[in-house]
């Protein structure tokens, strides 16, 4: 086999290990995306009412252990200010990095759309990672 054959063949290999690794349909939480929804509808409407309590419920205990009473009190008065009262969220976008399994929900506040993401460690029930992003709120954060 000629060398320009070879390397022919092996660029057409690596194409098609690139194309197809990512058609792989992503691995969810041990829950139900209703149930992962419902995590965030309770998250947000805590947000909403300002209850530290309800916010927390869902998460980790390493994620209770990070996310303390005043950074709650400072997201939240951060949404008010840039974001306003969640209202409703879309069907979420997911996919798998590093064990985790990302949900990306683009939902309706009333001042702007904000894409609140969730992660789960793959087959997990407890939130691990919480993100806001929204043209306001980065404004807000630089």
């Amino acid at each position: 086999m000629s060398k320009r054959v070879s390397i022919s063949i092996s660029i057409l290999a690596l194409t098609l290990i690139v194309a197809t690794s990512g058609c792989a349909k992503p691995q969810p939480a041990g829950l139900t995306d209703a149930q992962v929804g419902t995590t965030l509808t309770n998250i947000l409407q805590a947000l909403n009412s300002n209850d530290y309590q309800g916010f927390k419920q869902d998460f980790s205990d390493a994620m209770v252990n990070a996310f303390s009473q005043d950074q709650f009190t400072k997201l939240h008065d951060l949404i008010q200010t840039t974001s306003g009262n969640y209202l409703s969220m879309g069907t979420p976008s997911l996919l798998n990095q590093n064990g985790y399994v990302v949900y990306r929900f683009p939902c309706k506040f009333d001042k702007e759309n904000v894409i609140a993401t969730l992660t789960f460690l793959i087959g997990g029930t407890k939130v691990e990672g919480l993100f806001f992003d929204s043209t306001a709120l980065r404004a807000a954060t630089k």
